[in-house]
């Protein structure tokens, strides 16, 4: 980790911890407070290139913000506005000014027509993280006929061409189906950002974010096993015990080191999307266990709903599967080894061996 995204991650830490975060499970929503604090940092869009007014900041360095607002057990949409929503519309050309926008992925059932001098949009989109926050909704498109990339287009949430059905995840974050019907279009454009690109950019968002609730777990709970007392000493110093605290944080360094390797190779356009992939399956495959752990040593105490742990807890079982399911990126990872020719040796050290040659087709994970 360099000194500027060490120094990032701090930064972030201070505001958080200086906002405070109430940690009731389900919370309320999100922390408008501390986006709002964020926001006037600047830290929301620090990965968006300066042209479309972010800071120019590597994803590297945009993800320490992510990682260290889910370990403090923030619930602000870092991911869905700046990692993807501001980002995308940057690659078409478009600066986003929303205060809150989140982002989907549209199919080709979803359409832009022209009535008059204006721009509307037909469609639905389903599974929108923050959708009851949002301003904005950033959707991604198939692209034009005989276009490369994709097709990127700004809608506004509000108004009568909107039909959102909201409920929440586990967190208690809102989680939205939406019906789009002659909803204004403030920006439409062509953006070399293919679908696969986008699933693997926020795959790996929230691969990172799944590692970073795993950590906060493994620490509350070895705290907790270490201060606990029971039978005149320390729960930490039962073997049992010692045997779960072993487990947890070994899945835990699995998940760090898979979602660090991503990170370190997202720029190759080959071992970045393994790694990318890999990161996922893994991070997915341990969320549930990480959770567990925590839980059987807390006991009784960790299900309360003003306990920290279960913000945790629940950001591991509703962070899991988005962007894509464990089995989905098993499969994704299957396919471009076994069809694609792809050096298992790249896939397990996250290098190029110098007999690999570049693949002739690309699958799509869809």
């Amino acid at each position: 980790m360099s000194e500027f995204t060490t120094e990032l991650a701090e930064t972030t830490a201070a505001i958080i911890e200086h906002v405070g975060v109430d940690p009731e499970t389900p919370a309320e929503g999100m922390s408008g407070a501390l986006w709002t604090h964020l926001a006037d940092g600047g830290f929301v869009t620090v990965g968006v290139p300066e042209a479309a007014g972010g800071g120019g900041a590597a994803l590297g360095d945009a993800l320490a913000v992510v990682t260290t607002a889910a370990r403090h057990g923030a619930l602000v949409p870092l991911v869905e506005h700046g990692i993807l929503a501001a980002w995308l519309a940057a690659t078409a050309g478009h600066v986003l000014t929303s205060e809150i926008a989140t982002v989907a992925e549209g199919d080709a059932h979803c359409s832009i027509h022209r009535h008059g001098d204006t721009l509307l949009f037909d469609g639905a989109v389903t599974g929108v993280p923050y959708a009851a926050d949002a301003d904005t909704l950033v959707v991604i498109l198939p692209p034009e006929p005989g276009a490369d990339g994709s097709s990127v287009a700004v809608v506004a949430m509000s108004g009568s061409g909107a039909e959102i059905s909201a409920e929440t995840d586990l967190t208690g974050v809102s989680y939205a189906d939406i019906v789009f019907r002659d909803a204004p279009v403030a920006f439409h454009g062509s953006s070399p950002v293919s679908l696969t690109g986008f699933l693997h950019r926020g795959a790996l968002a929230y691969a990172a974010s799944t590692a970073a609730a795993a950590a906060a777990v493994r620490d509350h709970t070895v705290r907790y096993a270490s201060e606990r007392t029971q039978f005149g000493r320390p729960l930490a110093k039962f073997q049992a015990v010692q045997q779960q605290l072993a487990q947890l944080a070994a899945r835990t360094t699995m998940m760090e080191i898979a979602v660090d390797s991503a990170i370190a190779t997202y720029a190759d356009p080959e071992i970045g999307r393994l790694t990318t992939a890999a990161a996922k399956v893994v991070t997915a495959m341990s969320a549930h266990s990480v959770a567990a752990a925590g839980h059987q040593i807390h006991g009784a105490i960790g299900t309360t709903s003003e306990h920290s742990l279960g913000r945790f807890t629940t950001a591991l079982w509703s962070w899991r599967d988005r962007f894509g399911s464990e089995q989905f990126w098993a499969e994704d990872l299957a396919r471009r080894i076994l069809d694609d020719g792809i050096d298992v040796w790249d896939v397990v050290t996250g290098t190029r061996s110098e007999h690999d040659t570049a693949p002739t087709t690309h699958r799509s994970p869809a």
